[in-house]
Parts: structure tokens; sequence; C-alpha cells
């Protein structure tokens, strides 16, 4: 029983890994620190050519430096896109810093320029740790910063009490995040104070994602035809005479609607097929054992 357990596990994080799928809007760092001494001799490469202007971090323009930790680099520093990094930065990568503007610095890459916030320069990033993917739930609505020192805060991008993140690096008193927006995955290192967030708990959940063959209706009870992306937050939970119980839910572009209970499924990163999958499994062992014995013999054949 406890292989079949353990294999059942594996399978559903196989699923869940395939399902992961955050917000997309307008930023502007501020600059309020200062921090000396914070670039090992060995990171930095000696490229002296001329007097240049230093950051609060000690890097200078037109000198080169390696980056201590992995992130992706964005376009511009005062907006951060759902589409994605420019291009992704790896420990130990080196650049020439172009430009200097708040705590970022602008780099180059295969032609492409981005963004990155200079404390990835520093020895203290190296401390940053690879996290083991998990989720949590945001406990208390909390802004988000763009590293995990307090000071390059990211305006108009918090995070709801409810919403359900998955934890990919830690730093100290600090978790990196990624959070789910028009059904994909943001595109930028999001840290937060771990003590904002709690242990996820479907309960707790008040984001997720529609079921298959959800039916959205309007205050009265009337059927919407209209498009709706995951995922859904819920704001409320209320009754329709003519449905029974419901959530009142909003999703991207400010749609809102009413949905049955039962149609929320209360992660955002699982997909509907293996949502279906752990139900299932959850009230009948004989389901998952016949899906492991199917998936045996696929493999020995």
């Amino acid at each position: 029983m406890m292989r079949t357990l353990s294999v059942l596990l594996f399978i559903c994080g196989v699923i869940m890994t395939s399902g992961c799928l955050q917000e997309k809007t307008q930023t502007k760092a501020v600059s309020t620190y200062k921090v000396t001494d914070e670039i090992t001799s060995s990171t930095k490469v000696t490229n002296k050519t001329r007097e240049v202007s230093v950051s609060a971090y000690g890097l200078e323009i037109n000198q080169t430096y390696a980056v201590q930790a992995d992130i992706g680099a964005r376009y511009d520093p005062n907006e951060v896109s759902g589409a994605g990094p420019v291009f992704e930065v790896n420990k130990g990568d080196t650049f020439r810093i172009l430009a200097i503007q708040d705590e970022y610095v602008q780099v180059e890459s295969n032609a492409l320029s981005g963004w990155i916030p200079e404390f990835y320069f520093s020895k203290e990033a190296a401390n940053i740790y690879i996290e083991t993917p998990y989720e949590m739930i945001v406990a208390k609505e909390v802004p988000v910063f763009s590293a995990p020192v307090n000071k390059i805060k990211e305006p108009h991008l918090d995070l709801w009490a409810g919403k359900v993140v998955l934890i990919k690096k830690s730093y100290m008193d600090w978790v990196a995040v990624s959070i789910v927006q028009y059904d994909a995955e943001y595109g930028a290192d999001m840290w937060v104070p771990k003590s904002s967030l709690q242990v996820y708990d479907p309960a707790n959940a008040k984001e997720g994602r529609l079921a298959l063959h959800s039916i959205i209706y309007d205050e009265h009870g009337q059927i919407k035809d209209e498009q709706w992306v995951n995922s859904v937050f819920i704001q409320s939970e209320t009754e329709i005479s003519r449905i029974g119980p419901v959530y009142q839910i909003i999703s991207t572009g400010g749609l809102k609607g009413y949905i049955r209970m039962k149609d929320f499924i209360p992660n955002p990163f699982i997909t509907v097929v293996s949502y279906i999958f752990i139900e299932k499994s959850k009230r009948d062992d004989n389901f998952a054992i016949s899906v492991i014995n199917n998936l045996n013999n696929m493999v020995s054949n």
C-alpha cells in the first residue's frame, strides 16, 4: 500500500508540474538606501577605462561583474511584463554595466539589453536558495519587491489575502514567489516576507481555476455568455435563489460573475485534469490502483 501511495504521489507531482502555469502591471523603482563594500574581490573583473558612476552597491558603469544568483532580466526597470524576461541570467554570468537607474543596472546579452536589480551582483545574493516548488497562501495583503532587501518595491503590485503563490526561492526571511495571471506565469522574481504567507490549505484559498464545463451566472441566475480566463478569485460567498450557494468571482479584465461552489478548483497551479485525478483517487482507491497498473503495463511493454 505504501508503494502504491508513493507512486501515486509521484504521478500527481508530475501532473502538477506539467500544469504549472501573473500579474501584468507597471512599476517604478525607488532609491532610498546605501550599502558599501558589498562586492567581493573575486566578483569584479578588471576593466578600468574611465571615471564612471557608482551604484549603491559599488557597481560602476563600464565595469564587468559576475552575477551571484539566477535572475531574469526585464525590459525596463519601470515596467514588469507578464510575458517573461528579455533573457535569463545564470549565476556566474559576467556582464559589463551599461547604465544605472535607481537600484537597477542595465546589461546586454546577445545584442539584447535588459535590467537587473543590482542586489543580484552582491555577495549576499549568492545565499539565495533554490527551493523545490511548493504552494502557500497570502495571509494578508502584501507588497511585492524585486529583491529580498525591502528596498525595491513594485508599486501597484500587491498580493491579495487568499492568493495562492508558488515558492521557488528563499533568502533569510524572504521567499520568491510565482503567481498565475492571464493563465500564464509571471516573468520576474517576486519577493515577499515569508511572514506574510500561510501554509497552503484549500479551505483558505480564494484563488483557483474553473472546473471543466463550469457555468458562469449573473446576479439573477442567468447564464453569462463571456469568455473567461483562469485564474479566478473569490470575492464573496452568497446564494442565488435559482442556483443555491455560489461564489462571486472576478477574473482577468475585471470580469465578474457567480459559479456553483463545486466548480471552483482551489489552486491556480494545478491543471483541471490532475485535480480530477486527485479528487477521484481520494474517493476511490481502486481508481488510483487501476491507473498505476496501467502505467506499469505501459512501461513494461
